[in-house]
């Protein structure tokens, strides 16, 4: 049986842990739905944790039993495109979960702090800019897809995604 899970806000002394998280996660986790030259491209810019999510208060981290990270994601009211704000508006952030986690409830709870945290803070809309991998997921947690759409993570480097959002 799967040891408990906690959910807990991020700290910077997070950093090392949660990019451990994002390497051993999107790498195995992607390929079935990107090409591996897409892969190899945009992996150095999506499996660094960022100080500002680990900083902000609405980024959350999933422990087990033994205090280890195994998933982690929030929210913020920046976009992560081109910071972006809309008043109520809030964005689904970097979730991500072990590959020896999933099917267990770490990305659900995540993202059911995310939902109640955005709540507490007044947000009236969650957006998302999922993986194809996790359409499905997102689609079960409430959202709906609005259209494909290309990020743009650096100079030349893209990713398809599929832009969603959920009333709250």
């Amino acid at each position: 049986m799967p040891s408990e899970i906690s959910i807990r806000p991020a700290r910077p002394s997070d950093r090392s842990a949660v990019t451990q998280l994002f390497r051993r996660s999107y790498p195995p986790l992607l390929s079935p739905d990107y090409d591996p030259a897409m892969l190899r491209a945009v992996l150095p810019h999506i499996t660094t944790a960022q100080p500002a999510l680990l900083e902000c208060g609405t980024y959350f981290i999933a422990e087990d039993g033994m205090g280890q990270i195994v998933g982690a994601g929030g929210w913020t009211d920046v976009s992560p495109a081109r910071g972006v704000t809309m008043e109520r508006q809030g964005h689904m952030r970097h979730v991500a979960t072990d590959p020896g986690r999933l099917r267990q409830g770490v990305a659900r709870r995540l993202v059911e702090a995310s939902v109640a945290s955005a709540q507490g803070f007044g947000m009236e809309r969650l957006h998302c800019m999922s993986t194809r991998t996790a359409e499905g997921f997102y689609r079960a947690m409430g959202f709906a897809p609005r259209g494909e759409v290309e990020l743009t993570l650096a100079p030349g480097v893209y990713f398809p995604a599929v832009q969603m959002q959920r009333s709250l």
